[in-house]
């Protein structure tokens, strides 16, 4: 994020619910806390699954469109790079994007310059950070010309690959966060060594009907 201008773009690899969307949002804290970005600067996620069906509509919604493109563009549309412009874009589920909707993006990430839908002639650009995540295989996934340009990839390990400590950590958090949620009182955990080798090799359930009596 640090690289001159508008920093690497950034893959995030890991299976669903191992953090990749909370990273992100890590990500363009920092930046703000780095001044990078400022505080009004956009932070936009887009699950790109929500169009699996429907990829040409999945690429308008990033390049945005020009009136006439297809059947109901009336009005010109500005796309989620243009909106994301001096931010963040975060595309979760990236590996559904068509292999053209690949190779626009990657044009994008050479040039800082894309097209709407529907008139290549109008060139426009925007200044974004972007942070990509996927829970497939990277080299069997994506175009080799769009590959090379991810200099950065994040392997982030499932739940249960992670070290009890965190496993811990995490559990913790979770019910701090869900008991401020509920406004109901604040739970205290106290963690014993005990209670840390009791979940050695153990399924997580387990851990929560130690560690809470449950």
């Amino acid at each position: 994020v640090l690289y001159p201008k508008n920093g690497l773009p950034i893959m995030l690899l890991g299976p669903s619910g191992s953090g990749k969307t909370f990273l992100a949002k890590c990500i363009y804290d920092y930046c703000i806390q780095e001044k990078l970005l400022t505080n009004k600067s956009p932070f936009i996620s887009l699950n790109c699954a929500q169009y699996y069906n429907n990829p040409e509509l999945l690429s308008s919604e990033l390049f945005g469109y020009v009136k006439g493109a297809f059947t109901g563009a009336d009005k010109d549309k500005k796309g989620l790079l243009e909106s994301a412009d001096r931010g963040v874009l975060f595309l979760d589920e990236v590996h559904r994007l068509t292999d053209e909707g690949q190779e626009k993006l990657f044009t994008f990430m050479d040039s800082g310059e894309f097209s709407p839908v529907g008139d290549n002639s109008v060139k426009k650009s925007s200044k974004v950070r972007l942070i990509f995540a996927t829970t497939e295989s990277i080299q069997s996934t994506f175009l080799p010309t769009f590959i090379r340009r991810l200099p950065v990839v994040v392997s982030i390990p499932s739940f249960s690959e992670r070290p009890n400590q965190e496993k811990l950590s995490l559990i913790d958090s979770f019910f701090l966060k869900e008991s401020e949620i509920l406004d109901k009182y604040k739970i205290q955990i106290k963690y014993y060594k005990d209670a840390v080798e009791k979940i050695t090799g153990k399924e997580v359930k387990e851990c929560y009907l130690y560690l809470f009596g449950l």
